[in-house]
């Protein structure tokens, strides 16, 4: 009997054995629904770890172009030197001179002697006949503009101003209207064209009693009243002929006036040694003067020198719409220092 009792408890003892070895077999054994199978709880998996989600790198926007600043336009400096001139007790008050010069063109053509042209006559006109010069060497509109607003604030009534303009000249047809173009200057946009309305309100505006323009452009001969205008016009008194009371006449009445290189055609840049041929005759009528010469008495000396040697005739008339009195004339009184 003990022995039957071994014998059944060693055959459990290996089956116990067997049964831990084998893991396997009671596994699907409980996986088929077998009895005495206890059903483990299922340890829950690990949630998985979230993982960071990256930030979206801040998309840079493109800096938007700023504007560029205004360009500062230099005022120029106006010299206030002028004395008053005076001839037989009669005062012709003070004289001033703005003298243009432009060469260098970045849009158009160049010009060869408008440069060396203005130089010479400012010269001229400050050693010989006392005028306070201002030039300006390859202006801009900007800076033209700003220098005849300046003369606008200085200028008295018995005073006297000179401009002299040599560069290119443009006629818009058109418009029948004429125009300086400054050195930053296109051809395709007036945007920065000096049109004759623009000096005409300026002359207009000043208080100075006279004024002339002696332009040698092309298609200068637009601000004048006609381009046929001769020397025998309706204009002013001539100095030659010396009425009584002529020199008060000419003190007394307002003058807007104009000396165009030519009428309504291009005009020669040379012809004149270094100078234009206009700015030639120009320069030497006035050095050839001795006391007194009006405007008009210039136009016919100049006139006579560039039908010679040019085909382009030089046009003298008052300007039109810039208040000139009938009779009145700009005077170049000689005054060598």
């Amino acid at each position: 009997m003990r022995s039957l009792l071994l014998l059944i408890a060693s055959f459990f003892l290996a089956l116990t054995t067997t049964a831990q070895a084998q893991t396997s077999f009671m596994d699907l054994w409980c996986e088929y629904g077998g009895k005495g199978c206890v059903e483990q709880p299922q340890k829950a998996k690990p949630a998985p770890v979230a993982q960071p989600v990256p930030k979206p790198k801040p998309v840079q926007a493109k800096p938007k172009p700023q504007p560029k600043p205004l360009k500062q336009v230099s005022t120029p400096l106006i010299t206030r030197n002028a004395s008053l001139a005076q001839s037989k007790g009669v005062t012709f008050g003070r004289y001033y001179a703005l003298v243009i010069g432009n060469n260098k063109y970045p849009n158009l053509d160049n010009l060869k002697t408008a440069i060396h042209d203005a130089k010479q006559v400012g010269q001229l006109l400050k050693k010989s006949y006392g005028f306070s010069v201002t030039q300006l060497i390859n202006a801009s509109r900007d800076q033209i503009i700003a220098a005849l607003d300046e003369y606008r604030k200085i200028l008295r009534e018995e005073d006297n101003l000179l401009i002299y303009y040599a560069g290119h000249g443009w006629l818009d047809k058109e418009s029948e209207r004429g125009y300086w173009l400054p050195v930053d200057a296109a051809k395709d946009t007036r945007a920065r064209w000096v049109s004759n309305a623009d000096i005409t309100d300026t002359l207009k505006a000043l208080k100075a009693r006279h004024v002339m323009v002696v332009a040698d452009s092309c298609y200068a001969g637009t601000l004048t009243r006609s381009a046929e205008a001769g020397l025998e016009g309706t204009r002013g008194l001539k100095l030659v002929e010396r009425p009584s009371g002529y020199l008060e006449t000419l003190v007394g009445r307002k003058s807007r006036t104009v000396l165009a290189s030519g009428a309504l055609e291009p005009v020669s840049d040379q012809g004149g040694g270094k100078h234009s041929v206009f700015a030639y005759a120009f320069l030497k009528s006035l050095q050839e003067n001795k006391a007194m010469m009006d405007g008009t008495q210039l136009f016919g000396n100049v006139r006579k020198q560039v039908l010679l040697n040019a085909r382009q005739t030089p046009q003298y008339s008052n300007i039109r719409f810039a208040g000139h009195d009938i009779g009145g004339d700009f005077v170049f009184l000689r005054r060598d220092k």
